[in-house]
């Protein structure tokens, strides 16, 4: 096997034009495959961050009747303040989790002056954790102003979505009138001071979005009760591992979990929709690929057919010399690869050394650097497809020449 291996590598470097040509092929592709799933896989590693540190959390305790039935009146699916309590204390004994924070979602009408209201949408919050739940985090940062100071002491603050903050002519400072239903059915209206507007990243919620103490909001909607617990784990990735550990805390409670990906259910469209278009883009350069790189074989072999007949007359097997460039094509495909993968790790490190900054995705409203993320696990796919590519882009001309009979190879012209 070794000598048939050597004179493979001996006929490699002896046909060092055409061999360069083939090389050269699968390097390309190789690079490219490279890149291009690193930037899908930059895409996926930042929408997951955005989504779990813009607010989202890891996963969400709710109460399990919201799974199948809809709330008809304010909190009727609520979490009381004592289950949320004990609840947010077993979560955080949990070595995994870094976080858990207590939210009352609801809405109203904001004044600033007595002709100019809209509607918002609010999030009560606790504001220490949601803050520390956000950095590192483009979507939810301070355009002016900042998070909420002592609201033990003085709960009536608000920081408003800068879309929201332009329409009411609203800045840092002023008071404003915040007007919701209560759950008893009545009506309540709260001042509060705005002591920040931010960025949540998305064009429309900028229009509609405030945030206010949970303090604020249990206050202004006469109530104890949330509306769910985000919990946020020390590892992002980790959602899926530790769901199970979550789901068996809250096994003997009213309470269930979802964790972020089916609360933002559009991540997983996003995913099938690149991965289908990754695959099918991957498919088409591989036949590309294979059909250059079989001619340029093809041409080689073409030109070694007496050759090839010698070696007949002097007794070498058909299998002999099919193993012989297979192996030649081995060696091409795996050089290839290598080349492909380390210009493509090399070309990933200086995109993202670049500092290059992409216009907003559809949807959003924040700029965000392009990275690319090549993997480990995808220079070994790539490194044994080409090899795979190479064998058989060298298999199929030999096969076909070493159909003709030995005296029409000896006398090939």
């Amino acid at each position: 096997m070794n000598k048939w291996f050597n004179l493979a590598w001996r006929n490699v470097v002896r046909n060092k034009r055409r061999s360069m040509v083939a090389i050269w092929t699968l390097t390309i592709v190789s690079m490219f495959i490279i890149i291009a799933h690193g930037y899908i896989n930059f895409t996926f590693w930042g929408l997951t961050r955005v989504i779990v540190q813009g607010g989202t959390g890891n996963m969400q305790i709710v109460d399990k009747r919201t799974i199948d039935q809809h709330e008809i009146e304010l909190l009727a699916l609520g979490i009381n303040t004592k289950l949320a309590d004990k609840t947010v204390a077993d979560l955080e004994n949990m070595p995994p989790v870094r976080r858990a924070m207590k939210r009352l979602l609801f809405t109203g009408i904001i004044s600033k002056d007595e002709d100019l209201s809209t509607v918002f949408r609010a999030s009560g919050i606790q504001s220490l954790k949601e803050k520390r739940l956000h950095q590192g985090n483009s979507s939810g940062s301070f355009v002016t102003g900042g998070m909420f100071n002592d609201t033990d002491k003085n709960p009536y603050q608000v920081i408003l979505a800068k879309g929201l903050a332009g329409k009411l002519s609203a800045k840092v400072g002023d008071n404003v009138v915040l007007l919701a239903n209560t759950v008893e059915g009545g009506i309540n209206a709260i001042d509060a001071k705005v002591t920040g507007t931010y960025d949540t990243g998305i064009p429309i919620t900028n229009q509609l979005s405030i945030k206010v103490p949970i303090k604020l909001a249990q206050t202004l909607l006469l109530t104890d009760k949330v509306s769910n617990i985000v919990v946020q784990l020390r590892d992002i990735e980790a959602t899926e591992v530790n769901l199970p550990k979550v789901e068996n805390l809250l096994k003997n409670s009213k309470l269930t979990v979802r964790p972020w990906y089916e609360i933002k259910p559009y991540f997983k469209a996003v995913e099938t929709i690149y991965y289908s278009i990754f695959t099918i883009m991957g498919v088409i350069i591989m036949a590309v690929a294979l059909l250059s790189v079989s001619n340029v074989l093809a041409t080689t072999v073409n030109e070694r057919v007496p050759e090839i007949g010698t070696l007949r007359a002097f007794g070498i097997k058909k299998w002999q010399l099919r193993l012989n460039f297979v192996f030649e094509g081995l060696i091409i495909g795996f050089t290839g690869a290598v080349l492909g993968i380390v210009l493509g790790f090399v070309l990933s490190f200086i995109i993202n050394q670049a500092g290059i900054i992409m216009p907003p995705p559809p949807g959003r409203s924040t700029e965000y650097p392009l990275l690319i993320l090549p993997t480990f696990f995808m220079g070994l796919w790539v490194l044994l497809m080409m090899s795979i590519l190479g064998m058989v882009s060298s298999y199929l001309p030999i096969n076909n020449i070493l159909k003709k009979p030995v005296v029409v190879q000896l006398n090939h012209v």
